[in-house]
């Protein structure tokens, strides 16, 4: 009954958002045609004609924004238990423009690649969207026993990490779990180098790797170790592909950006790395699992 309620509710939101944003962009239109009634039979010049298209549009897309960035949020009450474990915190934080001003420790340090520290005052932040609208996100493990971090609930420091690829460098975001009260909180952002990390030899590989399909070819290996689940029995298929079959059917993968959650996990293991991705609002999960043999990497096993 409660979540009867919550849905009435949620569309009571959803169709007031729809009628300011009908009654903002009414508005516009009106002092549009009051703008050319006023002038009558006069030809209105380019810049008068550039500026009201820019106001318009302007107007438009401030309240396009606001619709879609606050609709599920601003009204929406959060569950209780959304700072049990990271996950379930960090996808709410990314669309919820009301989470993350409630969620950031103000002034929020920003520690740049070369060492300078600036702070971002409240009034500043504008809405950041961490999994930069993908519908997935990446998750790099040193070993599959490591992956039960992703639902400890007594992980206290996590970071998302914008992994630009072709620039070298990462964007990080640093969340703590307040002693006292228990809730996730942003407390800081970093700009770091690749080669301040211990995953910048993979992160190079990968890059290549994903982008460049005769690279690829070589690094994959011939037999390559396959797992899927049967949809209908929900039974786990395995086996071996070749390396063409590979390619027949391979997932895209990211090729720019890749975005990464740490839990806390280590790579003390520079000859295994496990590669993650996970649906953001969905269940899809894949798992690219790489060895190194001396200094080159393969693909050996690959689990949809």
């Amino acid at each position: 009954m409660r979540d009867f309620y919550q849905k009435k509710d949620y569309i009571k939101v959803f169709f007031m958002k729809r009628k300011q944003a009908a009654i903002l962009i009414g508005l516009v239109c009106m002092a549009l045609v009051v703008a050319c009634v006023s002038r009558q039979n006069d030809t209105p010049s380019d810049t008068e004609e550039s500026l009201l298209d820019s106001l318009a549009e302007d107007s438009i897309a401030a309240a396009a924004d606001t619709l879609l960035l606050d609709l599920e949020t601003r009204d929406t009450p959060l569950p209780e238990t959304v700072d049990e474990v990271f996950d379930d915190f960090i996808f709410s934080f990314d669309q919820s423009n009301r989470l993350q001003r409630s969620r950031i420790v103000f002034p929020l340090p920003v520690t740049e690649g070369n060492g300078e520290k600036h702070y971002i005052q409240r009034q500043e932040w504008q809405h950041h969207y961490l999994f930069l609208h993908q519908d997935f996100c990446t998750v790099l493990w040193n070993s599959r026993r490591q992956m039960d971090l992703a639902q400890d609930s007594t992980v206290h420091e996590a970071r998302v990490d914008q992994i630009y690829l072709h620039s070298r460098q990462i964007n990080s975001f640093v969340f703590q779990r307040d002693s006292m009260s228990g809730q996730w909180m942003l407390t800081e952002e970093c700009i770091i180098p690749f080669e301040h990390t211990d995953i910048a030899p993979f992160l190079d590989f990968y890059s290549k790797f994903a982008t460049d399909s005769i690279f690829q070819r070589h690094h994959v290996a011939d037999p390559l170790r396959y797992s899927t689940s049967d949809n209908e029995d929900y039974d786990t298929v395995e086996g071996t592909i070749n390396t063409d079959q590979w390619f027949e059917f391979q997932p895209e993968m990211p090729q720019d950006v890749l975005v990464h959650i740490a839990y806390g996990q280590t790579f003390a293991n520079t000859h295994r790395m496990l590669l993650q991705f996970r649906g953001i609002r969905n269940g899809f999960e894949s798992l690219f699992i790489f060895h190194r043999d001396g200094e080159r990497w393969r693909l050996t096993d690959y689990e949809n």
